[in-house]
């Protein structure tokens, strides 16, 4: 079976210039997010929703059910906010294939755009609006503690 690594070549490159958002909860105004980036559905380019590469789970927690959708295989989560406890968006907790090897950001984690209220995020000189590509500057991204994505 080929390795997650290998499926990695499929990363967009030009999601290094995009913004990052920081994304709070519509429904309590709890920060749900520190590295948003804008983006959409894979199998539907008509639906806008917001990733990250990574969260903290003391801001949102997975739910007990995964289940699949009628558009591919990937086995998903919802995902909630602790805060208050409303769905805010799902994890990718198994991608198919065809996922994987579709031209993507890497970001297995999802909130949907009715459920977040995004803002730009700036950079860490707090002189422009932070791009993606600035945390590989970075030595660590201190606004977020990082949980594992082999986590699964």
């Amino acid at each position: 079976m080929e390795s997650f690594d290998a499926c990695k070549n499929s990363v967009n490159p030009a999601v290094l210039n995009e913004d990052v958002y920081l994304l709070d909860c519509v429904f309590c105004d709890s920060r749900l997010c520190e590295r948003g980036l804008k983006s959409f559905l894979i199998a539907d380019e008509k639906v806008e929703l917001f990733s990250t590469d990574q969260v903290d789970r003391g801001l949102v927690e997975l739910t007990d059910d995964r289940f699949r959708t009628d558009r591919c295989f990937c086995q998903i989560q919802d995902i909630a906010c602790l805060q208050c406890g409303n769905v805010v968006g799902y994890h990718v907790s198994m991608p198919c294939r065809p996922c994987l090897e579709s031209q993507n950001n890497g970001h297995f984690w999802m909130f949907y755009r009715h459920s977040i209220i995004p803002h730009q995020r700036v950079n860490s000189n707090g002189t422009a609006t932070m791009i993606w590509g600035d945390f590989m500057h970075e030595k660590e991204d201190h606004l977020c503690e990082a949980w594992s994505e082999c986590e699964r």
